[in-house]
């Protein structure tokens, strides 16, 4: 699940950098496709082995997810049609979650001792 986070997120972040906005636009929207399909995998199949607390943590931090990317979907999906502010905007949203996560990742590992 962790690769597939870092897919997603490493294709939605080096969307700009590609030429047609069509191809702009599609990056986008397979990666925050993956990002979505993967919090409702984890929705679906919660793993047992991590206890309650980590389950419901886990769950809030799926919601934040999609909260994110949902709407990066469909900005980028309607950014292939018309309007180019729509991939920029949501390319913006990605990039303030991935800092976030970048953050999160950081402060867990070098300040928690995760």
């Amino acid at each position: 699940m962790a690769i597939t986070l870092i897919l997603g997120f490493s294709l939605m972040l080096v969307a700009p950098l590609l030429r047609p906005s069509k191809k702009k636009s599609l990056a986008l929207a397979a990666g925050a496709a993956a990002i979505v399909a993967l919090a409702f995998v984890g929705f679906a199949h919660p793993d047992p082995r991590n206890g309650q607390a980590a389950i419901e943590s886990d769950r809030r931090f799926y919601v934040l997810f999609l909260a994110c990317e949902i709407p990066v979907l469909a900005l980028a999906l309607i950014s292939l049609r018309c309007f180019n502010w729509a991939f920029w905007m949501g390319w913006t949203i990605n990039l303030a979650s991935a800092i976030y996560l970048s953050v999160i990742v950081i402060w867990l590992e070098f300040f928690w001792h995760w």
